[in-house]
């Protein structure tokens, strides 16, 4: 089995792709991954012990060719050159924009979506004609033996390399001199990773996490705003980086929306034990953690006994709504990724907003609100990654619309045009006209030449 090292040496050498090789690489990526779904079904519920068969297909599967179509069709207008006029000073002169292919791309994928979430990066960095390097989670290693397996299917081994294995292999990974590195996971992983990037002087695409708030307006449907939030935060039994974190709700309104979720999450998930559509916690360090943070908070309403529903080959957490955690408890202070659910009383949209700012800066926030005037207040004071208007999670899905973080919860973007320019250069070059008036600017100054610096310093 080869090194990182080695797999970067190999790559390193290799031609950047051009914008044939680039389409038909894409194409037969969608129909290997189309050929082996069920392979990717299996291998995320084997690594699970029990994965939500829809939510791999939507989230692991649907999202991933549609990023593929979108690309595919967008592709060819993006690596144009973007020629425009150098404006009256240079008269008759041009500047223009042309991407280049940054070389060799590193994507370090994390175990919550790990089939996602090394795959769409690497259709943005393709479509740059970069040669990449996957390095899949440790925790998930049927899936990460399925994204090697799509690979080698699709992909020369000069343009693309997986590699697989445990931290040691993570490590030498991350310090290999990549022309640009992307990541997804936590914040703490970030900031090492970033650390070994900066080693090389790589620039790094972060994508972190971080506690995504709910605010509910008091006009809003507490009905509908409860089926949108218990779609988003129990989708993959929480394990998902723009799950809801936590609930803003007026005082007035907070005991109805609990019934409200209540009545949800029952009629979503009547039987977490036994029903395939709820998703296991993805092993026993992360089920030991949430345990703790439910003990810790010592609030939580759950519609099943905490611990009826452990089972030894299963780790499955159930839906866990706690009700008005202190402010510096452990489920208020890290991000939960999980299905536990605060829900905190507000007295008021300001009272809200100081909450929200008090923390880092989140992934994403979430406003339910049919008055625009309320939803521009949220927006206009707050600063999030991303924001959904009366839905949850879908925003990830957007074809053509960059998703990144800012702050604590990332930098950078990809998804669309923003992956392509993420990796890529995008060289400017002056073309400068037959028509050289630039002496005119340049010594000796005559009292002619300081007349025109003089007029042109005042346009």
């Amino acid at each position: 089995m080869t090194t990182p090292k080695q797999q970067f040496t190999r790559l390193s050498k290799a031609p950047n792709l051009d914008m044939e090789t680039r389409v038909t690489r894409l194409k037969k990526l969608k129909k290997v991954i189309t050929a082996n779904t069920d392979n990717i079904i299996q291998a995320l519920n084997a690594d699970y012990s029990r994965r939500c068969e829809a939510e791999t297909r939507i989230a692991e599967i649907m999202i991933c060719t549609a990023e593929i179509n979108h690309t595919i069709a967008h592709m060819k207008a993006w690596a144009r050159p973007k020629v425009s006029s150098a404006g009256i000073k240079f008269l008759f002169c041009k500047n223009a924009v042309i991407p280049q292919p940054l070389g060799v791309v590193g994507i370090v994928a994390p175990w919550n979506y790990p089939f996602n979430l090394a795959i769409a990066p690497l259709i943005a960095a393709i479509s740059a004609g970069n040669k990449v390097m996957i390095k899949p989670s440790e925790m998930t290693p049927m899936t990460a033996d399925i994204i090697a397996k799509v690979c080698s299917e699709t992909f020369l081994d000069t343009e693309v390399a997986v590699s697989i294995g445990d931290i040691e292999v993570a490590q030498q990974f991350s310090e290999q001199p990549f022309n640009h590195l992307l990541f997804t996971g936590s914040t703490a992983v970030g900031k090492i990773i970033m650390k070994a990037a900066a080693c090389n002087l790589t620039p790094v695409t972060l994508e972190l996490g971080g506690k995504s708030p709910v605010v509910i307006d008091e006009n809003y449907s507490l009905k509908k705003a409860a089926a949108s939030i218990v779609g988003g935060k129990f989708y993959n039994a929480g394990q998902t980086c723009i799950a809801p974190d936590y609930i803003l709700v007026h005082e007035k309104q907070q005991q109805a929306l609990v019934a409200a979720l209540q009545r949800e999450i029952k009629r979503c998930y009547p039987d977490v034990l036994n029903n395939v559509d709820y998703t296991a916690v993805i092993n026993e360090r992360h089920f030991t953690r949430l345990n703790k943070l439910a003990d810790e908070s010592g609030k939580f309403q759950c519609l099943w006994p905490l611990g009826s529903d452990k089972r030894d080959d299963i780790q499955l957490f159930p839906p866990l709504l706690v009700i008005n955690p202190d402010a510096q408890s452990s489920v208020m202070q890290s991000e939960i990724f999980g299905p536990i659910l605060p829900i905190i009383a507000v007295k008021s949209t300001e009272q809200a907003l100081e909450i929200i700012n008090n923390k880092p800066n989140p992934l994403t926030l979430y406003i339910f609100s049919n008055q625009k005037k309320y939803i521009k207040n949220i927006l206009d004071n707050t600063l999030s990654g991303s924001v959904a208007v009366n839905e949850t999670i879908v925003q990830f899905a957007q074809d053509g619309v960059g998703f990144g973080g800012i702050g604590e919860s990332g930098m950078g973007s990809y998804h669309g045009q923003n992956g392509f320019n993420s990796f890529s250069h995008l060289k400017t070059v002056y073309y400068q006209s037959r028509l050289n008036f630039n002496d005119m600017i340049r010594a000796p100054y005559t009292p002619l030449k300081n007349k025109v610096v003089k007029l042109l310093a005042k346009m």
